[in-house]
Formats: C-alpha cells, structure tokens, sequence
C-alpha cells in the first residue's frame, strides 16, 4: 500500500480553512489532511503523529506563523514548511528567514496551491528523504525561493509584460544587475557591442536564462560564511561554464529549446547543494576538504563518509520544495552518478558537462585538480566524447 502524505494546515481563521478544504478535497485520495486554528494545536498534533508538510498562516493571535515554524523547525526538522502570506505579512517573513521552505502568497489560486504542496511532498519520494530532511533540518538558514525570482514567474503570467518590465526587477538588485550585464557581455554569447541596460540584456539573454540567473543569485546572495578552504568564486564561474556548456551540448543534439533551457537551468544550478552544505556544515567540510587533498577520494564520497548525504541529492531535495521541473531536479540529483539508460535527458548532458568540465568533480573548489585519463573519460562520457569535448575546450578557453 502506498505511504499517503500528512499535511496539516495551521490558520486562525475558520472560514479560510474551510475554504481549504473545498479547494482541496479532491486530493483525499492522496492526503492525509488535518487543519487547526493555532499554532498552539498546530504543536499537539505534530507531538501526536508525524506530517510530512506543514502550511501555515502568519497572522495569527498568540503564537503567530513564524514563531510556530521555527519551533517546528526545531522540534520536528525534518517536516516541510510552507507559509501562506498576504501583502502584509512582510515584517513577519523577516522573523521565519530559514525556518520556511517557500512562501505561497495570499489569496492563492488553488491549482498553484496542490502543485506547490505536490512538488514539495513527493520531492522525497525521489530521495533518500530521511537522512537528507535530516541533515538539511540542521541548517540554521536554509535558502527560501528568492524573491525576484517569485517576481519574474509573477510578470512572465502577464501577457502585457515586456523586457522593460523584467529589466526594472533586475534593476532592484544591483548584485544581480552586476552579473547579468557581466554575463551577457562574457565570451559566451559572443556578442559584438557592449550591453550596459538590464532591459537590452533581457531581451539578449531571454527569459529562461533569465529565470535561471535569478534564482542562482537569490540562492548565493543568502548563503552565509562559507568554510576557509572553499572557493565560491570558482563556484561561481564553474556554474556558468556548466551552464553554458550544457546548453551548447542540448543544441548540439537537437534536443529542442524546452530541454535546451533545462539543461542551461540543470547546469547553472548542479551544484547548489555544495554551496547549501558547505555553509550550513563549516566544520565538516573542513574535513571533506582534507580528504580530498590526502587521498584519491572523489566528493560524493567524502561527502557520505563525513556527512551521510551527498551536495546533488541535497541540491536537489531543495529545487524540488521549490517546484522547480523534475528534469532539472534530477539532473541535479545525478550530476556526478547519473542513472544507467535514461536516454539524452538534462540529468545525461549536465554530467556529461561536469564530467568534461576542467574541474572535474568540483574539487578545485578546494583547490584540488583531478586528472582524469583520455580513456577513462570517453568510457564515462560516451560515444560523443569528441564532439561534446570540443565544447568545452572552447568554453574553457573564454
């Protein structure tokens, strides 16, 4: 029999959780739900049973919604957290920083709702749920969906929306600004004059690497002290030329433009759960830093001697509370260990990158460089080795 997920739903208002109920009750199939008026509740039933995802309000008298999440943080790590929030619950946010997986705003439409939850409960039918809710419920400042990110999504639903519209939310933040401009104006789109307006680059970069860029800076920008011996400006640019790579291979192989955008999307964002790691685990890649300088030891595997996960499942679990497409999310997963006969997905092109890719295995993050065998790599990459590798070659080269 198949494991149903308990959600529980935490608001003060009667009449919105009956509304939840409506909205939802064609998912009873799938759900065990249960909807409480507090926070105070919220904490009785969790002490009783289990729920896989917790939703809660923030407004709330007594205990509000970011006060009872981060006890839920605390006392059940391992529970997925969701919060719906109106326009003026903005000082409230403030005070759930980390402890919420993804804000769903007020008032919601239903159908984003069930995917929203859908995608953030089956994320762990794909992983090794436990051990990885586990570990990531021991970060103190977990990444939450970047903001601007929410806000590209939000215009591309307008049909009236245009590339000045998209170019003003860039402009709001001035490190995503800096990147984009450095990004569009790099070797790799070749282009022949200088951009220098977040609205042109828009139009140059389109919207899905756009979208891309977005969440990856959201995701770098909260991050926090990272260990001594780690590298986050080869993280940096590592993530762009995998990108790039990725989507040049995608191109390459007639993939189309919809994968072609996941695997630039796949490339970009393959190793967030390294960042994700790294800075919620200091000490413990300090480690992983020395086994990887003293011994032939690849990362995942100093990775799950030290930590018991690995940074692509890890990356992965957090794209997939996110919603982010499941090619993506499992390309992440599998960047370095992909699966045996998946055919040309994003999760084959983004390995197939990472494995050409001048740093291979990602351990010149901590200043260590891999040498792999002509031989060993063709056997790794497959029948495409020479074409794929010219990409890099040029890549690297830029």
């Amino acid at each position: 029999m198949a494991v149903r997920t308990r959600i529980l739903f935490v608001d003060d208002e009667p009449l919105v959780l009956q509304g939840l109920q409506r909205l939802l009750r064609n998912m009873r199939a799938e759900w065990d739900m249960v909807f409480v008026t507090s926070g105070a509740e919220g904490l009785e039933e969790l002490a009783r049973s289990p729920f896989d995802v917790v939703v809660a309000d923030m407004r709330m008298p007594g205990m509000n919604g970011a006060e009872f999440l981060n006890r839920v943080m605390r006392l059940h790590p391992g529970t997925i957290r969701l919060v719906l929030s109106g326009q003026a619950d903005s000082d409230l946010i403030l005070q759930v920083e980390g402890a919420a997986h993804q804000f769903i705003s007020k008032p919601c439409d239903p159908g984003i709702l069930r995917t929203v939850i859908q995608a953030a409960s089956e994320i762990g039918g794909r992983l090794r749920s436990e051990e990885i809710r586990r570990v990531l419920g021991g970060i103190a400042h977990l990444p939450v969906l970047p903001a601007a990110y929410q806000e590209i999504l939000a215009l591309l639903a307008i049909e009236a929306t245009t590339v000045e519209d998209l170019g003003r939310v860039v402009q709001k933040d001035p490190g995503m600004t800096g990147n984009i401009l450095k990004l569009v104006n790099s070797a790799y789109f070749g282009l022949r004059q200088r951009v220098s307006d977040p609205a042109e680059a828009v139009s140059f970069l389109g919207v899905d690497t756009l979208k891309s860029l977005a969440l990856v800076h959201g995701i770098f920008s909260q991050v926090r002290a990272l260990p001594q011996a780690f590298n986050g400006a080869h993280l940096w640019q590592h993530s762009l030329q995998l990108a790039a790579a990725s989507r040049e291979i995608a191109r390459l192989e007639g993939l189309g433009r919809e994968l072609e955008a996941d695997c630039f999307t796949g490339g970009l964002l393959h190793d967030v759960g390294l960042l994700l790691l790294a800075s919620g685990f200091p000490s413990e890649y300090h480690r992983i830093a020395g086994l990887l300088a003293t011994s032939s030891m690849e990362i995942l595997d100093a990775e799950m001697e030290v930590l018991g996960v690995h940074h692509g499942e890890a990356g992965a679990h957090l794209l997939g509370l996110w919603g982010l497409p499941g090619a993506v999310v499992e390309a992440v997963a599998h960047h370095h260990c992909p699966r045996p006969s998946i055919g040309m997905t994003p999760e084959r092109v983004v390995h197939a990158a990472e494995t050409l890719s001048t740093a291979v295995g990602d351990c010149k993050v901590f200043g260590v460089q891999r040498v792999w065998d002509p031989g060993t790599l063709e056997d790794a990459v497959g029948p495409r080795y020479e074409a794929w590798k010219l990409i890099l070659d040029r890549l690297g080269e830029e």
